[in-house]
């Protein structure tokens, strides 16, 4: 028996650094030796060699004991674990976004086939992994203290929000928060073009242009104003969940600045054009009307949210929660 548990303990011991070799080594002898005592009271007799072999297997491979017992290795920690795979979670649903959102808007006017799908699919992928190793990298650099959090982690149960039992409409978190800030920010960046994006070209000669209405130009500053107005409360949401009354103005202030913009988008309509190129005028004027009918009805639904989030972030703005 004891020339295998010396075999085992040699085995962990070639796995852990120097410095800690001894002391582990000392530690997990103990530790068998209790396990071997107890297993043998329990008998009434010695170990024979397969008994001892079945008792370190229970104790596991030297590699994985050599992992618990040495340095952590873990790339991220059972703590930061749920803030990377919610943030896993949001990059690939932006990255799914950003893919789909041109591809589609690429089959709709008839440019491409089959290969605009399988390009869609080589792009999310290739976008995805990159965005989690990203994260992974992010994550993993936290871990070891070479990213500081700076006061992150010194947080108070004081500034956590108030939320009901069933959790309402406009409650949110500070996940949530993440996600906003994550999604104006690829808005922002695609308004000011610095992320491109399908507006108005020409696709194919017998294909179908897109235009859009002039309104958006004349509306350009307003947009963006509204867009950094976001921003800040979704930064609000982020760093101090507990802000209730500065997040419910900054939200307000979007809604107000939301319904002015309905107000000013609504006659404006038609807001997108399509203009058919080839003999396909017939599928270009039901693509129209469909279109039409869609932005009318995402106008009114942004009507009632706006009007919405008004009397709850009015009531929350009275109330401080």
């Amino acid at each position: 028996m004891s020339d295998l548990v010396d075999r085992y303990l040699g085995a962990v011991a070639a796995l852990l650094p120097k410095a800690s070799r001894e002391d582990i080594v000392a530690e997990l002898r103990d530790l068998i030796m209790n396990r071997v005592e107890e297993r043998e009271a329990a008998l009434g007799r010695p170990l024979d060699k397969r008994e001892t072999e079945e008792l370190l297997r229970e104790i596991g491979h030297p590699i994985a004991v050599a992992g618990r017992y040495g340095p952590r290795t873990a790339l991220i920690g059972p703590e930061l674990y749920p803030f990377w795979l919610f943030g896993v979670k949001a990059l690939l649903a932006i990255a799914a976004l950003a893919t789909i959102i041109p591809a589609g808007i690429v089959l709709i006017t008839g440019h491409g086939g089959g290969h605009v799908i399988s390009g869609a699919v080589n792009d999310f992928i290739g976008t995805g992994l990159s965005l989690v190793g990203f994260a992974t990298l992010v994550g993993a650099a936290i871990e070891r203290g070479w990213i500081k959090l700076g006061d992150f982690g010194d947080w108070k149960v004081s500034d956590l929000p108030r939320v009901p039992e069933g959790k309402g409409w406009f409650v949110k978190s500070r996940f949530d928060g993440l996600f906003e800030l994550v999604a104006t920010g690829l808005f922002i960046a695609w308004w000011t073009g610095v992320a491109p994006f399908p507006t108005g070209r020409t696709h194919g000669d017998g294909g179908v242009a897109i235009g859009f209405s002039p309104i958006f130009q004349a509306l350009h500053w307003p947009i963006l104003a509204l867009a950094v107005i976001q921003v800040a409360s979704s930064l609000i949401l982020v760093i101090k969940p507990g802000g209730i009354r500065a997040r419910a103005a900054a939200e307000m202030v979007c809604s107000l600045g939301g319904l002015a913009l309905i107000g000013a988008l609504w006659p404006a309509q038609p807001l997108v054009t399509f203009t058919a190129l080839g003999a396909v005028g017939e599928s270009v004027d039901k693509l129209q009307r469909t279109v039409d009918l869609t932005l009318q009805m995402v106008l009114v639904v942004a009507a009632a949210i706006c009007l919405g989030k008004l009397l709850v972030e009015g009531r929350r703005l009275l109330r401080g929660r």
